[in-house]
């Protein structure tokens, strides 16, 4: 997956700062406590943005988004649906291993589209349980660009432990979980899981030292 791609999946977290809540269509308290994720998360960091207005997005500042965001996320769930058949055949130190790597490749990535966000206007407009055995929850969103083509986003969410999380998201239709799963299965068939593991740890390292266009 390209930088730029990479980033625009994450701009869903930035687009949703200007949260505004339309009618919600909920199927039953399930459906509304996945939605309430969704709220809780983006006020954190809309808060966070806030206090900041104006100053430049320093490390500090990315940190303290990225800790608002992290545990919303269930990054291990994520990491099974995009490596497919390739998780079975890791290890548990293997899987443990791609799940940090991968964290840790998101939130970077994230991070560097800090500076992105542009007041856009979010409505989210529905929520529904889609599934009971696992359970599975959408939040329906749409992301309003001023003099441009709006956008669909839906949150995948699942709940574990009595909590829901989001493992997937999909920007205009386009699955984040399958384009990552299509890149690493693709880096996994030619050189193997470690050098997966290995390819994943250097691109953990270049979105370190690069920033969002």
């Amino acid at each position: 997956m390209s930088s730029s791609i990479a980033r625009k999946f994450w701009l869903w977290a930035l687009f949703a700062l200007a949260l505004s809540w339309g009618p919600l269509t909920l199927a039953n308290d399930n459906a509304q406590a996945a939605a309430q994720v969704v709220e809780r998360m983006t006020h954190q960091v809309l808060q966070i943005l806030q206090k900041n207005q104006g100053k430049p997005v320093t490390p500090a500042i990315k940190k303290e988004v990225a800790d608002a965001i992290v545990p919303h996320i269930d990054f291990q769930t994520m990491s099974a649906y995009v490596m497919a058949a390739y998780w079975r055949q890791m290890s548990p130190a293997q899987q443990q291993r791609f799940s940090q790597l991968f964290q840790d490749l998101l939130v970077k990535t994230y991070s560097n589209a800090l500076n992105q966000y542009h007041g856009q206007q979010v409505t989210i407009q529905g929520s529904q349980q889609i599934s009971q055995n696992p359970p599975v929850a959408q939040v329906n969103m749409n992301i309003q660009q001023p003099g441009q083509k709006s956008i669909p986003v839906i949150y995948a969410l699942i709940r574990e432990n009595n909590s829901w999380k989001i493992y997937n998201v999909y920007i205009d239709g386009v699955s984040l979980v399958l384009n990552y799963r299509q890149e690493f299965g693709n880096i996994a068939a030619q050189q193997g899981i470690p050098g997966l593991l290995t390819t994943l740890q250097q691109k953990v390292a270049d979105a370190g030292t690069t920033h969002a266009q």
